[in-house]
């Protein structure tokens, strides 16, 4: 049995991208805000697309282009686009064991991601279309965890389980259709003839196979396989760096060539996921060439430590802003206590102190819940 199933898996639960996967529940919105968005473009635009295209292929991505774009005959309207370089090729060779560590030049190249937007941010009588690029990378991103690994290896016995089974309850008619074959080939006078034995013997196969996989031993070995794997999830430990940064640009008309710079943003976020004890770092710089008396610069760390069903958790961030004559500094500090009631199912309690202590509400005492409603995750490959 060899790794390249199993690697399916890997990508489609995304371990190629989006490091600093969070081994407890979040932290709270503000101190999200500042940490390493998945989607610069979208965030230095200021929208929240219902809608994104992903491309897989890049026939896909020359199809969204020219579709929103009039063939390249004005800016593309109203598009939310985000890609992995990487990603957009296959890699038939790849396997999940050659990602279990990575080095600079892989890290950065599979992690990478492109994003890419337009909205229309005026009026009827003055149109102005804005438009954002972004990307994202992590330089490091961690190791797979010791856990996944031995998932992993279980997963794989499993799929292996499932391909015995298969030829196990194939063997006897496919010896059929093998002697079936061998004979009308003997019988055979011409090459077309011993091709479409051949073609028969195919078919054949395909369709014992098909009824195999359809009755109740195998597809009762596949429920009991998803039953086990149905929570797989997998978690990369060590350091991590991740960096991003994106421009936004305003065009009056929606004529490219009136573009002008507006906004400008860079993120960097490191820190180290362990087993118990993690830590998160992160920097964020806005800058707008339109009104710079908001320009600021922030600063931000959060511990982490888990264990079993509780999670506590400190943060604090510091923002100064830039411009002169702009408002004093800030800060906000918090303590979360989370607490699984239940799989899936999260109490969450914040308490702590908001940027501004004299504005209402910046006081910090919260209690929320949170649960996983997410449906099947992922979809095993078994063939």
């Amino acid at each position: 049995m060899t790794h390249t199933n199993v690697w399916r898996l890997v990508v489609v639960l995304g371990a190629a991208a989006g490091p600093l996967a969070a081994q407890t529940p979040d932290a709270g919105p503000a101190f999200n805000g500042l940490r390493t968005p998945v989607s610069p473009a979208f965030v230095l635009l200021g929208i929240a697309p219902t809608v994104v295209e992903r491309p897989n292929t890049p026939a896909d991505l020359a199809f969204s282009v020219l579709n929103r774009s009039a063939a390249f005959t004005s800016l593309p309207r109203d598009i939310a686009l985000e890609l992995s370089p990487y990603w957009l090729v296959k890699h038939p060779t790849l396997t999940w064991t050659a990602d279990t560590v990575r080095g600079l030049s892989t890290s950065l190249s599979r992690t990478m991601t492109l994003s890419f937007a337009t909205a229309e941010l005026g009026t009827s009588t003055r149109p102005v279309t804005g438009l954002s690029v972004g990307f994202r990378a992590a330089p490091f991103s961690g190791r797979l965890s010791h856990q996944s690994i031995t998932r992993l290896h279980e997963l794989e016995a499993q799929l292996g389980n499932l391909s015995s089974l298969v030829d196990s309850l194939t063997a006897v008619d496919v010896a059929r259709l093998d002697s079936i074959l061998i004979r009308e080939r003997r019988a055979a006078t011409s090459d077309a003839e011993r091709q479409a034995a051949q073609n028969r013997h195919a078919a054949a196969v395909a369709e014992l196979t098909r009824t195999v996989t359809e009755s109740e031993a195998y597809t009762t070995a596949v429920a009991d396989m998803k039953e086990t794997f149905k929570d797989l999830a997998l978690i990369r430990e060590g350091f991590v760096l991740e960096v991003a940064g994106g421009a936004a640009m305003q065009a009056p008309g929606g004529a490219a060539d009136s573009a002008k710079l507006a906004r400008w943003g860079a993120w960097i976020t490191a820190g180290y996921e362990g087993k118990s004890l993690s830590f998160v770092v992160v920097n964020r710089f806005l800058a707008s060439s339109v009104d710079s008396s908001f320009d600021a610069l922030d600063l931000g760390m959060r511990l982490i430590y888990t264990t079993g069903r509780y999670a506590l958790s400190a943060e604090g961030s510091f923002r100064s802003f830039t411009d002169r004559g702009a408002p004093a500094n800030e800060y906000r500090f918090a303590a979360l206590v989370d607490f699984e009631l239940q799989k899936g199912l999260w109490v969450t309690g914040t308490f702590g102190r908001d940027y501004s202590a004299s504005a209402p509400g910046s006081l910090l005492a919260q209690i929320g819940v949170s649960m996983n409603v997410a449906g099947e995750r992922i979809k095993l490959p078994l063939h």
